[in-house]
C-alpha cells in the first residue's frame, strides 16, 4: 500500500505539471536558448554566444527603462498595497451594504487595460480638453499634458496601473482582516485599547505574512509591467516610460530582434527572481 501512497500523489499533479512544463518551463527554455542567437525571426538563426549580454551593458535605452522600471515597482508597489489595505480596511467597518463596495473597487480589475487607459487618455487630454484640463482653467491653472510632460508621463503611467490593481489586493486584504480572530480584537478593546491602537498592533500583526505575500505578488507584476505604459505612451515621451518589457517588445516584435529580444527576457526572468529572492529574505528576517 505505501508505494501507492507515494505515486497517487504524483498522478494528480501530472497534469498541473504537464501544462506547468509546456506553457512555462519549454518556452522558458527556449527563450534561453534563442539568447545565444542572431535572428529575425525568418531567416538563418547565427549562434553568436554572449555578444547579445554584453551588449546589454551598453545599452543606454535598456538603462533607462531599468530606472524606470525600478521607479515603476517602488512607487506602484507602495500605492497598490497602501490602497488595496485602505480600502480593505474601510470596507471591514461596514456592516451593511459591503458587497456593493467590494463589487465598486474590484470593477477596475476586470476591465481591460485598453479600456481604463482610454478613459485616462479622455480625461488628462489637452487638445481637445479632458475632465482634468478644465478643472486646471477653473482653478485658474495652467492645463498639463500629463502623459506628454516628461516628468510626470512615468508618475501617470505608474499610478494608472495601480489604479487598475488595487481592487484585487483590497480583496486579499480584506480576507485576511475577516479571518483575524474577533476575540481577540475584543480582548484588545477591554484592555483599554483604542480602535487605532487595536488596528496597528492587534490587525496588522496578525495579518504579517499576507503583507509579505501581497508584496510577492506586487514585486513580481510591477517588473514585469508592461500593458499600460505601451498603449497609453508607447514608452515616451522619448524614453520617460519605457520598462524593460516594452523595450523587451519593441526589439524583438517591432525591429525583429528576436536574439536580443529573447536575452531582454532573460534578464525580466533573472531580476525579478532576484527581487522576489530578497523579499522572502526579508520576511524570513521578520519572521525569526
Amino acid at each position: 500500500m505505501r508505494p501507492r501512497r507515494k505515486i497517487e500523489p504524483w498522478l494528480f499533479l501530472l497534469p498541473a505539471l504537464a501544462v506547468y512544463i509546456g506553457v512555462v518551463l519549454f518556452p522558458m527554455a527556449g527563450t534561453i536558448g534563442y539568447s545565444f542567437l542572431e535572428w529575425n525571426g525568418i531567416g538563418e538563426k547565427k549562434f553568436i554566444g554572449f555578444d547579445n549580454y554584453v551588449r546589454m551593458f551598453t545599452d543606454k535605452t535598456l538603462r533607462a527603462a531599468f530606472f524606470n522600471n525600478l521607479f515603476f515597482m517602488l512607487v506602484g508597489t507602495a500605492f497598490q498595497m497602501i490602497m488595496g489595505l485602505l480600502m480593505a480596511t474601510l470596507l471591514s467597518g461596514i456592516r451593511k451594504g459591503s458587497n456593493i463596495f467590494r463589487v465598486l473597487y474590484f470593477i477596475p480589475c476586470i476591465i481591460s487595460s485598453m479600456a481604463i487607459c482610454k478613459i485616462f487618455e479622455k480625461l488628462l487630454s489637452v487638445q481637445p480638453r479632458g475632465v482634468i484640463s478644465v478643472v486646471m482653467e477653473l482653478l485658474n491653472m495652467k492645463p498639463i499634458a500629463f502623459l506628454s510632460e516628461f516628468k510626470y508621463a512615468l508618475t501617470c503611467v505608474t499610478l494608472i496601473d495601480g489604479y487598475k490593481f488595487c481592487g484585487l489586493y483590497m480583496v486579499i486584504f480584506y480576507a485576511a482582516l475577516m479571518n483575524v480572530p474577533q476575540e481577540t480584537v475584543e480582548a484588545a478593546y477591554i484592555d483599554g485599547c483604542s480602535w487605532m491602537q487595536a488596528y496597528f498592533k492587534v490587525k496588522l500583526p496578525a495579518i504579517k505574512n499576507m503583507f509579505f505575500i501581497v508584496l510577492v505578488i506586487l514585486v513580481n507584476g510591477c517588473l514585469k509591467g508592461f500593458d499600460v505604459s505601451y498603449i497609453l505612451t508607447g514608452g515616451g515621451p522619448g524614453n520617460a516610460t519605457e520598462l524593460v518589457a516594452t523595450y523587451m517588445y519593441k526589439t524583438a516584435f517591432s525591429m525583429s530582434n528576436f536574439g536580443y529580444g529573447s536575452t531582454l527576457a532573460v534578464f525580466i526572468l533573472i531580476e525579478s527572481l532576484i527581487a522576489v529572492g530578497i523579499v522572502k529574505m526579508i520576511q524570513k528576517k521578520f519572521s525569526d
